[in-house]
C-alpha cells in the first residue's frame, strides 16, 4: 500500500509525540537572528530531556539537550 503525504505526516507526528512522551522531552525552536530580517532566518531546534534523580538526590539520568541542527533561509540577495 502506498502512503499519502497526509498519512505520512500523521504517522510521523504520532511517532514523534510518542517518543517525546516516553522521554518526558520537549522541543524548542529559536531564531538566532530575530529582529534582523536582512540576515534571513537561522532557526535552531533543540530537544530538552529533564534530569531524573533517585530518592537520595543522586542523578539517574542527567539533564540532556540535543541539538537537532538548524535551518537557514537567507532572504538577502547580493
Amino acid at each position: 500500500m502506498i502512503m499519502t503525504t497526509d498519512e505520512a505526516r500523521i504517522q510521523f507526528k504520532a511517532e514523534l509525540f510518542a517518543l517525546l512522551k516516553k522521554w518526558d522531552a520537549e522541543l524548542s525552536t529559536e531564531d538566532h537572528y530575530q529582529g534582523y530580517p536582512e540576515c534571513g532566518e537561522d532557526v535552531r531546534m533543540t530537544v530538552h530531556i529533564p534530569a531524573i534523580y533517585d530518592g537520595n538526590g543522586e542523578t539517574i539520568r542527567p539533564l540532556t539537550e540535543i541539538d537537532l541542527g538548524r535551518i537557514v533561509n537567507s532572504t538577502w540577495m547580493p
